[in-house]
């Protein structure tokens, strides 16, 4: 049994690991791509198996992708483009057997394999609910639900609205007020919170943080916003182009967890 240590092209994360059995029958590529996409279901969800791109994570002359590395790349500390100098050898052979790709000893604390997911083309717009929905493209709000926490900090693969900063540090302050304001008595009424204070402070970052909670929980979020509406269904983040109507209950139902940007940030659920 080997573990394989692998990391996804331009998704903020740590490395996860999946093991390949060479016991009997030695597994291939193709094995390889399945037990990948087993192990994070979330991030490939929208894409089989056999259409992830892999690559073996080492450069020409032999040396592996150190996951310290990956790690100072996840909080912006050294270009996320040192990646791509690790990108020489893609896995394309599905029938390749993974024993001939890797040696039997691997070093400790090196990354071995980098994922690519391949750009998805552009869908028709969903008509569901009596809205009309796109999936999502804008570079922000498209990535929200990959992003992780890594030492307070949430690093994103685009630079965020306002700040126009990739990284998001998690004040305690966030944490305690979101804790107080999430928690609901009864789970069929509707809960509202305005957060108010002078302008600055960090009320729209607020707004994202809670935002990001309630995705990786895997709530239906909308979010109204200046540049346009975001709606994420609890899988996939779309786009609104026209909302549904009030009277479809459906919809607007007491799950769903909304947030409007003004002066003062409002939430309800």
């Amino acid at each position: 049994m080997v573990k394989l240590f692998c990391a996804i092209v331009g998704v903020a994360g740590s490395a996860f690991s999946v093991r390949v059995d060479e016991s009997d029958e030695p597994e291939s590529v193709d094995d390889l791509k399945k037990e990948i996409k087993k192990e994070k279901p979330n991030d490939f969800k929208d894409v089989d198996a056999d259409k992830l791109q892999l690559f073996l994570a080492k450069t020409d002359d032999g040396a592996w992708l150190k996951s310290k590395d990956l790690l100072r790349m996840r909080k912006g500390e050294i270009p996320n483009e040192v990646e791509s100098r690790y990108m020489n050898e893609e896995l394309e052979d599905p029938t390749d057997k993974i024993c001939s790709k890797f040696p039997s000893t691997i070093p400790d604390g090196t990354i071995h394999v980098l994922v690519v997911v391949p750009e998805q083309g552009t869908s028709a717009p969903l008509v569901s609910d009596g809205g009309v929905f796109d999936r999502c493209s804008d570079p922000f709000f498209s990535k929200f639900q990959t992003v992780d926490e890594v030492n307070s900090w949430l690093q994103f693969p685009a630079l965020l609205p306002l700040t126009e900063r990739q990284k998001l540090y998690i004040r305690s302050s966030y944490k305690s007020i979101a804790a107080q304001a999430l928690s609901k008595v009864d789970p069929n009424r509707r809960k509202y919170a305005v957060i108010t204070g002078t302008p600055g402070i960090g009320k729209s970052v607020f707004v994202y943080y809670v935002m990001w909670r309630l995705i990786k929980d895997r709530k239906r979020v909308l979010l109204f916003e200046g540049e346009g509406n975001f709606y994420f269904d609890g899988t996939t983040m779309f786009t609104c182009k026209a909302l549904p109507d009030k009277s479809n209950l459906q919809f607007w139902s007491p799950d769903l967890c909304t947030s409007r940007k003004h002066t003062a940030a409002g939430l309800h659920w």
